[in-house]
């Protein structure tokens, strides 16, 4: 070949290049951004809308309806969900990953525009468009404890944020659980009422006293002046001293109404680390950003200012990412390392001396290929892509062993090494790049794997393909030349010994062979007798199928759902009881509570508010727990669920990998929002005894209870009012209104102007407040409207503008899909549905029939390329189809490996693993049949020529297929030594995601390699057959 030719003629220059090679890959690899998962984009655009003070139906009809129908003319969305809740709406635009992110805000934006008219007029804010990305999650908490009130604590996270928020790389350190600084007026209603005055223009006086207005310019002699009134506040004190009105020629101060207080926001939520009250920082990194790199700059920022902060100041550095991926990185390091040097010792064994060195040299070098194309295509060091290298760990030695192998042989029959090196590798170059070829068009379909899922899974396909064509290059470029350089071997005397000494496995393996192509229709029956006995058997005795495997969880939630309109305090009392149950497991390491929920999030099961908590489980590292944390989780849900009375309470691992929905996901839909509660209520105590589902929960939330004023217009308007003037004297005096800021230095913080706290506990209180009438005198509010205590609906969901109500849970002992089959029964059977109403299954149900439906085309598209590449390389339509039948048979050996490991069948990871195995398997096959058809050519019988191809092909096929298995062994088992500590590793995590993927390509490619030396030479032996038969 030319490539291998000019590079024998140019030593020197791949020479050089093998050192550049080093230093680039090192360099890399050291340099590569690490992350556990990798980088996904989710098309996600959110509009959210605010409209204080409006019920969830008129929210639905006012801004959630007018938005979604402009949304729906929107090219390539996939699904638009909304959440109407009280004064808040939320519009969620699913596009289809193809869609550029930046052109899809813009194109939501742009029909948000048009939606502006039919909203309401008086809206007070434009609705707000986000994008979300799944790499914007925070990477790092930095929890904040100890004796010091919440307002101190807040104060001290602000100074870390700042600091923390200089970092390269960070997107934003947002800060929860602390108390905001707030200016309070506080009117005191017995004063106000003394006086006779009005509650509304008190407010007003507050408001109109706090002002910084510009006044224009003025041009006085040769200068130009500014002019401006100066009159905000610079103190708090100077609130003391306004005005509030004029009695009787003298001034009544505000003072003599009100109290001043520096005080703070109202609490929405509370957080605790450990039981010790908490003020937390979320440290997020941009997208792209290296988390160890970001982490590591947190941390040395922390450790630096510490000095600088109170000594009992406790600081905890919680679900910290770069720790997970340190450890995952450690987990695949070691497995590639354990890999390497198995195959490197059966290389050793098998082909021995120098030409070992030369073959074991592929791995690093095309790993250092791969380490910089990954740089140069800016991807980044994540779990898929390590996976892949260790799935590509045996395969890359195999052209480099078929031509080391061949040159030494060249050099034993006498010719030089330069001859040897160029004849060698031109001998075997096209069958080398062909196999090659086999491989990179098993994978290649995966390439355009649609979705999340895609994005996920896709850097598997990539990689793969990055490494396998680097050892193609090293083979063909880098081989040749080292052989020339520095290989030795010795002159082989006597050739043709009719009698070698062959080993007793390759005796045997001869001996097996005559027999079964003396018995050739025997032993094709009993392989596809075998395939269809191991399917049945799985199917009867197997575990099944599922979309992920199950891993033990680094963490855990514990989410309580109290009552609608539960406050802060009822909530935290039941919080504090999880708390006394979790605190005596010792595994846990930290136990993070958050009560409360803010935010309108489309996707919350249960929507927000007071009445929401979550206790987060942080378990220690794997290797410390002293049992596993699935136990635990298990453990904690029992003893919750009986401990906790009057709420709703799941205990939920982590998931991890790209984000599919809940396992369990049912998706109700219907016209009344309050007939789909009833059904949601009735299919949830239709299926909470299945056997295996847990945490079953629904995001229908129930009516709030609620104080209505409701204003007469006749008596208002004989009045001289309106509604708009009473319900924001009653927003001030219950909500409070911004009176203004005030200044300090660089920051701003709000005056709000409203009622004592002791005012606003009792109805009573609130019937007593006074609205400034056309005169300006006070009016009673109870003159003008009537009040009185009812409930509204909390959150109106919708899907694909449908009003829908969703159904959630969480499967434990047993495969979603089972628990599916059950629950699908039973709500076809005992579930009355209404018309217009009906269910479906979505969530992670969904994605696995998109993935299921994807690798099915995928397999079938990898088939069709292995054929069409085989058929150019034997230029024969029979030939390739031999070849591809011992792929469809290698699935034997991969429902028996499931078998045995008791592992089911992943959607994703076994389904990923047949796929590999089409294009290592058919590798084998070639070099057998290659060699086959070239011994026919010299005039051999076809069962002489298939003993002898057999007999030259075992070591090679053999070889090729253990350096595969034993690269894979590792991870497959969960066993490989810890370089760093010295110390073996057992059951890394890597291994609970990775292993049933090792599990199908070990068992499959095991069995597919006896069929290659067995099955295939039967099949070649029966179309020589059949050829002569009809040539008869």
């Amino acid at each position: 070949m030319i490539l291998n030719q000019a590079a024998l003629k140019r030593q020197v220059t791949v020479l050089a290049l093998l050192v550049i090679i080093v230093i680039a890959g090192v360099y890399c690899y050291a340099t590569l951004p690490r992350e556990s998962f990798p980088d996904i984009t989710i098309p996600y655009v959110f509009v959210t809308t605010t409209y204080e003070g409006v019920a969830p139906e008129d929210m639905e009809q006012l801004i959630t309806i007018p938005i979604e129908r402009k949304l729906k003319g929107i090219d390539n969305v996939e699904e638009i969900r909304s959440t109407s809740a009280e004064g808040l709406s939320t519009v969620a635009i699913k596009f289809l990953p193809k869609v550029d992110l930046d052109d899809a805000v813009q194109k939501v934006r742009d029909k948000v525009d048009q939606a502006k008219n039919d909203l309401p007029a008086d809206l007070p804010d434009d609705p707000t468009i986000e994008e979300v990305n799944f790499s914007d999650m925070p990477v790092i908490r930095v929890v904040l404890s100890g004796p010091f009130s919440l307002r101190r604590l807040q104060n001290l996270a602000e100074d870390l944020q700042d600091r923390i928020e200089s970092i390269t790389g960070v997107l934003e350190a947002r800060i929860s659980g602390g108390l905001e600084r707030e200016i309070h007026v506080e009117f005191d209603l017995d004063r106000v009422g003394a006086y006779n005055v009005p509650f509304s223009s008190i407010v007003n006086s507050v408001t109109r006293s706090n002002v910084n207005m510009p006044g224009g310019s003025m041009d006085i002699g040769e200068a130009k002046y500014l002019v401006r009134v100066p009159e905000d506040f610079k103190h708090p004190s100077e609130i003391y001293s306004i005005v509030a009105f004029v009695r009787d020629g003298k001034p009544v101060y505000l003072r003599d109404v009100a109290t001043i207080k520096d005080s703070s926001k109202d609490p929405l939520t509370r957080s605790r680390i450990n039981r010790e009250k908490s003020v937390t920082i979320a440290v997020s990194k941009r997208s792209g950003e290296n988390i160890v790199r970001v982490t590591d700059d947190v941390k040395r920022i922390v450790n630096d200012m510490r000095p600088q902060l109170p000594q009992t100041l406790k600081i905890d550095l919680t679900a910290d990412m770069s720790n997970d991926v340190r450890l995952m990185v450690a987990d695949l390091e070691n497995n590639i390392i354990t890999g390497l040097i198995l195959v490197l010792c059966v290389i050793l064994i098998f082909i021995g001396g120098q030409s070992a060195i030369f073959v074991a040299l592929a791995i690093p070098y095309s790993m250092f290929i791969t380490f910089a194309l990954l740089t140069g295509f800016d991807v980044t060091l994540n779990m898929v892509v390590l996976f892949s290298l260790i799935l590509a760990l045996g395969m890359l030695v195999d052209n480099g062993i078929v031509i080391v192998e061949n040159i030494y042989r060249h050099m034993q029959q006498g010719k030089s090494r330069q001859d040897a090196a160029r004849v060698g590798t031109d001998q075997v170059a096209w069958p080398v790049i062909t196999s090659t070829l086999t491989t990179l068009g098993a994978f290649s379909p995966m390439m355009f794997w649609p979705g999340i899922m895609g994005e996920f899974m896709g850097y598997l396909p990539m990689t793969l393909i990055m490494a396998l064509s680097a050892s193609l290059f090293v083979a063909l470029i880098i081989n040749p030349v080292l052989s020339a350089r520095y290989q030795k071997a010795r002159l082989v005397k006597s050739i043709g010994n009719p009698h070698p000494r062959e080993p007793i496995i390759k005796r045997f393996y001869l001996f097996l062979l005559k027999w079964c192509l003396r018995h050739r229709w025997v032993v094709v029956l009993s392989s596809f007798g075998m395939l269809v006995a191991a399917v049945v058997a799985f199917s009867v005795f197997g575990k099944g199928t599922e979309f992920f495997p199950e891993t033990e969880p680094k963490r855990a939630y514990v989410n309580i759902t109290a009552p609608e309109g539960t406050n802060l305090d009822t909530s935290d009392k039941l919080v504090i009881q999880v708390e006394k149950i979790v605190s005596e497991y010792e595994d846990i390491r930290y136990v993070i509570s958050n009560i409360g929920t803010i935010g309108g999030d489309p996707f919350s099961q249960g929507g927000t508010g007071s009445h929401i908590s979550r206790v987060v489980l942080d378990f220690k590292d794997f290797h410390d727990r002293s049992r596993p944390s699935s136990e635990i989780v298990n453990e904690v849900r029992q003893r919750v669920l009986k401990t906790i009375q009057g709420a709703e309470v799941q205990v939920e691992k982590e998931e991890e990998g790209p984000p599919t929905g809940p396992p369990i996901n049912i998706e109700i839909s219907g016209e009344d929002i309050l007939t789909l509660g009833e059904l949601a209520a009735a299919v949830s105590k239709e299926i909470r005894n299945i056997a295996g589902l847990v945490d079953l929960k629904d995001n229908f939330v129930k009516g709030k209870p609620e104080i209505r004023v409701q204003v007469d217009k006749e008596k208002a308007a004989l009045m001289g009012l309106d509604t708009y003037t009473i319900a924001y004297t009653v927003k001030a005096a219950i909500n409070g209104v911004k009176a203004g800021v005030y200044r300090e230095g660089k920051d701003e913080y709000d005056i709000i102007a409203r009622l004592p706290e002791r005012d606003r506990r009792s109805i009573e209180n609130l019937k007593r407040i006074t609205v400034s009438g056309s005169q300006g005198k006070p009016i009673p509010l109870t003159s003008l409207a009537e009040i009185s205590l009812g409930s509204g609906i909390g959150a109106i969901m919708r899907l694909d503008q449908k009003r829908v109500v969703t159904i959630s849970g969480d499967v434990s002992d047993r495969l979603a899909n089972d628990v599916i089959k059950d629950i699908d029964a039973r709500l076809q059977k005992n579930i009355n549905w209404p018309r217009g109403y009906g269910y479906r299954f979505s969530g992670e149900q969904e994605e696995q029939a998109k993935a299921q439906a994807f690798l099915s085309k995928a397999f079938f598209a990898c088939i069709a390329i292995i054929l069409l590449i085989l058929m150019t390389q034997f230029n024969s339509f029979i030939t390739p189809f031999i070849i591809i039948t011992s792929v469809i048979l290698s699935l034997v050996g991969v429902f028996i490996g499931l078998l045995v490991t008791g592992t089911a069948f992943g959607i994703i990871m076994t389904g990923i693993g047949v796929i590999s195995l089409a294009g290592v398997v058919v590798n084998n096959a070639i070099v057998l049949i290659d060699y086959y058809n070239q011994l026919l050519t010299k005039g051999l019988k076809s069962f002489d020529a298939l003993i002898r191809a057999g007999s030259v092909r075992f070591r090679p096929v053999m070889l090729t297929a253990i350096t595969t298995i034993l690269g894979l062994l590792p991870m497959a088992t969960g066993v490989s030594f810890d370089f760093r500590k010295l110390a073996w590793d057992i059951g890394g995590e890597s291994s609970q995601w990775w292993g049933p993927m090792a599990v199908a390509v070990i068992f499959g490619l095991g069995f597919a390699t006896l069929l290659t030396l067995i099955v295939v030479p039967v099949l070649c032996s029966l179309v020589d057959s059949m050829k002569k038969g009809i040539d008869r």
